[in-house]
């Protein structure tokens, strides 16, 4: 019988992630859809993706599911150039929709995500480039005493209001994922 040489095992699926970090559905430092986040909130309809953009707040203020495309392409519109950033491994500045201020609905049910009782879920992918899918970080809390209204410059050079807000992550990002998306593409 003729030496058979040892099955080589596969590389491990995801490198970014740790044990003990399945949170309600998702596992952190895994790859979901925006049409997989919602099934797994069990959202009763997928929301059309032109309608979600970056977070959509359910009916019923107990979930915002919150996704960051983080290097935005140079070509899309000036509104949706969203200056979004991790001032650290655990706090994400993010941007809410333009036209929004302080006292609008959706940034309301997230500064007050604590007394709605809010799961605010926040998927990143570094790029377009990477398709559909997006990162689970964890889940955010808001630190509403830091959101502040500013604005943000349009084709027209005229401005539209938008909220800068803070949110605060669980658990701080792994340094190889934290590098991965913060690092500009190839």
């Amino acid at each position: 019988m003729a030496n058979q040489a040892a099955p080589v095992s596969a590389p491990p699926v995801n490198t970014f992630r740790t044990p003990g970090d399945f949170i309600d559905g998702f596992k952190r430092g895994s790859k979901y859809s925006r049409r997989d986040v919602f099934r797994i909130l069990r959202w009763p309809q997928n929301p059309n993706a032109q309608n979600v953009g970056g977070y959509i707040v359910s009916q019923d203020k107990k979930q915002c599911p919150i996704f960051v495309n983080y290097h935005k392409d140079k070509s899309i519109a000036d509104t949706t150039k969203y200056e979004d950033y991790f001032e650290t491994t655990s706090t994400l500045i993010y941007m809410s929709k333009n036209r929004r201020t302080l006292v609008s609905p959706d940034v309301e049910a997230i500064a007050n995500q604590c007394a709605n009782q809010m799961r605010v879920p926040i998927f990143v992918k570094k790029s377009n480039d990477e398709g559909l899918s997006f990162y689970y970080l964890g889940d955010g809390t808001a630190e509403a005493d830091r959101f502040k209204e500013t604005t943000m410059a349009t084709e027209s050079s005229s401005v539209v209001s938008v909220v800068q807000m803070a949110l605060k992550l669980d658990k701080p990002i792994a340094i190889a994922l934290f590098k991965y998306i913060t690092d500009p593409p190839l």
